[in-house]
């Protein structure tokens, strides 16, 4: 591998281990390197609001006088546009740097190549990153952004461990646990590089998951319930436990009491073919800057989403147990299909042994 992909991959593991959450921004870094040296690094941070680009080029120049022979690597296209932060693309033109490595393209149209040219006509050498798996990383890096701002709508990830017959759960309900210990630890990091987690009403019922990322700092932002008609609030407890996220209940109709169901919002959604309107429910969750959204369950919640093509992304654990009967719960609900050619197709499949089970992790797509 050359020099200037190991530069990159530096670039990328800082954006893809930063610490907090950015959304509704995506996780961008960049780096500044002097003969080949590193000189500055950076990070979109929020508190103060400060672009990547801009972290690492300030960085640098507390090393260097001058940048003009420096080359700015960047997982993301460089803002052109003066939002709650000016143009960071004017700001590299200042330092002087002239040559910059960039790993994906902004997917907003206010800025969508418009910084890329505006660089080339500043004499500036720009370079987008070839190396197949890199860019494959870096565009990764913006999937929730880029669905953010073509459709209004969060990412959305399912999560589900399921038996080789594909059980979630027996016909008791019980299904702790059908995953391994570090499978279940996979989860824990999901659910704490998620903005929201979304779970039906039945989930909640039988499991009463707390949905904290357990033993993580990083908490979801927001833990919501789909459920019709809520009556008790024993019926939300498991939430509250140890709870740093806000809680919402999407539902058809508040409870009559709802202002005593403290620490707990209430969201009135809509019926669509007999169902609450679950567009309108992650249109919602993208308003309130929740862009990487994972459900985890039940089966029914996740038929309709797929019903829907509004499942993005699958991963899926795999345990090597049986567990039978017809009325144990199955892992995918909804309308379902009538043909195989209506089916969904995973695609960029990856396949991993996590202790004894098997995790696929892949994305949604029409069936080819």
């Amino acid at each position: 591998m050359n020099d200037k992909n190991k530069l990159f991959i530096k670039a990328l593991e800082l954006a893809e281990n930063l610490s907090y959450k950015v959304s509704p921004r995506p996780p961008v870094a960049a780096i500044v390197t002097y003969k080949g040296e590193i000189i500055g690094e950076g990070v979109t941070t929020i508190d103060p609001l400060i672009h990547a680009e801009v972290n690492a080029i300030n960085a640098a120049e507390e090393k260097l006088k001058s940048l003009k022979d420096c080359v700015l690597y960047t997982t993301l296209e460089p803002c052109f546009h003066t939002g709650n932060t000016g143009p960071c693309v004017d700001r590299i033109i200042e330092s002087g740097i002239k040559k910059i490595i960039i790993g994906s393209v902004d997917p907003n149209p206010k800025v969508n190549k418009k910084s890329i040219n505006k660089l080339k006509n500043n004499k500036t050498d720009v370079e987008l990153i070839e190396n197949h798996d890199l860019k494959k990383r870096s565009d990764n890096l913006i999937e929730p952004f880029k669905m953010y701002i073509k459709n209004s709508l969060p990412f959305v990830t399912v999560k589900m461990a399921i038996s080789l017959d594909g059980k979630i759960a027996t016909k008791t309900g019980d299904s702790k646990w059908i995953s391994s210990e570090k499978s279940r630890e996979i989860v824990q990091d999901m659910r704490s590089k998620s903005d929201a987690i979304l779970i039906g009403s039945k989930t909640l019922e039988i499991d009463k998951p707390s949905l904290n990322a357990r033993n993580r700092t990083l908490q979801p932002k927001i833990k919501a319930v789909v459920k019709t008609a809520p009556n008790k609030i024993s019926e939300i407890e498991s939430l509250l436990l140890d709870n740093a996220s806000k809680i919402i209940v999407y539902c058809h109709k508040k409870p009559n009491n709802f202002e005593s169901w403290k620490d707990i919002d209430f969201v009135e959604v809509n019926k669509k073919n007999e169902k609450l309107d679950l567009v309108a429910i992650l249109k919602d969750l993208s308003e309130r800057g929740c862009i990487n959204v994972l459900m985890e369950g039940g089966g029914k919640l996740l038929g309709s989403l797929i019903d829907l093509n509004l499942v993005n992304k699958v991963r899926l654990f795999i345990s090597p147990m049986l567990i039978g009967g017809e009325s144990s719960a199955d892992s995918i609900g909804g309308e379902g299909i009538e043909f195989i050619s209506q089916s969904k197709k995973l695609t960029d499949v990856e396949v991993k042994i996590v202790e004894s089970d098997i995790m696929v992790t892949g994305k949604l797509k029409d069936h080819v």
